[in-house]
C-alpha cells in the first residue's frame, strides 16, 4: 500500500463550516453548521463555488486531485524528516565539537558560543519545524484556500464567521 492511499478518498473529509454560537472562557465551546465540500477533480485542482447554507454567502475553496495531495503529502513527509535529520546534525556538531571535555583546544576558534549560534539555536527549531511537517503530512486532505466572494464578484481572505473544519 502506498503511503496515505488508504487515507485520500474522493470526497474531502474536511468540512465547510459556518460558525453558530462560541461559549466560554478557559475552555471555548463552538457550535457549527457544517456541509460537505465539492467532490476532488480527476487531474489537477478545481475552485469551486460553495453556498453557505446558514446564511447564503458565496466561497471559493481550491480542492486538489488524489494524486496532487498525496503528492504534497509526501513532499511534507520528506521535508519533516529532513527537518529531523538536519537537527541532529546540528545537535551532534554543537556538543560533540564545541564542546570538549577536556578542555579548549587552542588551535580550535576559542569563541565557543559561535558554535552555539550557528548549530544549537537551528539544532533546537528544526525540530519543531520538521515536526510541524510531519504532522500536517499526516493531517493534509488536499483542501486550500478558503475565501469569501464579495458583492463585488472579488475574493476576500476574510471568512468571519466561517472556516474549514479538518477531518479527525
Amino acid at each position: 500500500m502506498a503511503f496515505g492511499s488508504s487515507i485520500v478518498m474522493d470526497q474531502p473529509r474536511t468540512m465547510f463550516a459556518h460558525v453558530l454560537s462560541v461559549q466560554g472562557v478557559a475552555v471555548m465551546v463552538t457550535n457549527h453548521r457544517v456541509q460537505p465540500l465539492p467532490l476532488r477533480p480527476a487531474e489537477g485542482s478545481s475552485t469551486g463555488k460553495l453556498v453557505c447554507q446558514a446564511c447564503g454567502r458565496q466561497f471559493l475553496v481550491t480542492v486538489h486531485s488524489r494524486t496532487r495531495t498525496t503528492a504534497k503529502r509526501v513532499r511534507y513527509f520528506v521535508l519533516g524528516l529532513a527537518g529531523l535529520a538536519l537537527a541532529a546534525l546540528l545537535l551532534w556538531l554543537t556538543f560533540d565539537v564545541a564542546m570538549q571535555p577536556d578542555g579548549s583546544d587552542p588551535d580550535m576558534d576559542p569563541d565557543i558560543a559561535s558554535w552555539f549560534v550557528y548549530t544549537g539555536i537551528p539544532g533546537v527549531l528544526l525540530p519543531l519545524l520538521g515536526l510541524g511537517y510531519l504532522i500536517n503530512a499526516r493531517t493534509y486532505d488536499g483542501v486550500d484556500k478558503l475565501r469569501r466572494i464579495d458583492e463585488d464578484g472579488t475574493a476576500s481572505i476574510r471568512t468571519a464567521g466561517h472556516k474549514l473544519l479538518p477531518s479527525r
